[in-house]
């Protein structure tokens, strides 16, 4: 059974592993097409995805226009190297994907190999990629998985607990005109709240509904790997920023720039809690798929004869 066989039966859920040793008891890609909730079947699932999608894509050229119609004297092109931009691009990606592959996963489960028409090599590769044994994509669709939602808890907590503070938001504060921030905030229409609050709230209320709620994968395995390929990816983009810097002159945060906090070991300090900052939305996210573990084991044990409806459908090849 690879990881194109679809596990629609009954109720829809995941087969129970064969052994109780078994760590990832199905591939990833297949966990990320089934909810863990009974009451989400896989077309409601399709369909919710499909709207997650279409409002990302939306929001997602919004917040493009927002950012360009922002007072800076450097290019557009900063907006690459902002941290906010490339958190909500890597969630855009991943729910793009896990659409394709839950979409192909439940109406196109069994694509003949050697059918070379358009329609049949498109479907193939939006199918979930086949994953053997000794395979390492599911540890690298793992590593991407948690970098998607770790990055988008970072965007959030940074954007509310420094930047604001910092008066580096875009919430009027101390320089606020009429003495009322929240006023003068609204103030604008609603374009200007709309953006903000999808940038740093609503991406994080998606991104805990997806984890609650969307998919079945199961807490990260091997848990040191995921944590140094955090701290690489963490590391990755402040050197990403800074290249940012070279060709706009534009420092993606405040405290990238030596002449506003005044001493260069404030710019280290910040980067190393940048990076410690995603080990600790790792914790934080390993926390929800554990408790959303419990929890829908709970409800599978309150199934008929409190075996779980999980035990209706054949079991599969562990990977």
């Amino acid at each position: 059974m690879d990881a194109r066989t679809p596990l629609l039966h009954d109720r829809q859920g995941l087969p129970v592993p064969i052994g109780s040793a078994t760590v990832q008891d199905h591939p990833i890609f297949l966990r990320a097409c089934h909810s863990p909730w009974s009451l989400i079947n896989q077309s409601a699932l399709t369909y919710i995805r499909a709207f997650i999608v279409a409002y990302l894509t939306a929001v997602g050229g919004m917040l493009i226009d927002f950012k360009l119609q922002r007072d800076d004297p450097h290019t557009n092109w900063r907006i690459l190297w902002q941290f906010s931009s490339m958190s909500f691009l890597l969630m855009w990606l991943y729910h793009v994907t896990v659409f394709c592959w839950t979409f192909t996963h439940l109406y196109y489960p069994d694509i003949a190999a050697d059918d070379r028409r358009w329609e049949s090599i498109l479907l193939r590769g939006m199918a979930p990629p086949v994953q053997t044994t000794h395979s390492r994509k599911r540890f690298y669709f793992s590593l991407f998985y948690t970098a998607v939602h770790v990055f988008t808890f970072m965007n959030t907590i940074i954007y509310w607990t420094v930047l604001v503070p910092q008066d580096h938001g875009h919430l009027p504060q101390s320089g606020s005109p009429s003495g009322h921030p929240v006023h003068d905030f609204f103030g604008d229409g609603w374009f200007k709240p709309f953006c903000i609050i999808n940038q740093w709230g609503i991406t994080t209320l998606i991104a805990m509904i997806e984890i609650l709620g969307l998919n079945s994968i199961k807490r990260q395995v091997p848990v040191p790997s995921h944590i140094f390929g955090l701290m690489f990816l963490c590391a990755a983009y402040l050197g990403w920023a800074a290249f940012g810097k070279i060709l706009t002159g534009h420092n993606a945060f405040f405290w990238m720039d030596p002449e506003l906090v005044k001493y260069r070991e404030v710019v280290a300090a910040y980067s190393a809690a940048f990076v410690s900052l995603g080990s600790g939305m790792f914790s934080f996210m390993y926390g929800l798929i554990g408790m959303r573990e419990n929890l829908t084991k709970k409800e599978s044990n309150g199934g008929p004869s409190g075996s779980g409806y999980t035990n209706r459908v054949p079991q599969a090849v562990p990977v």
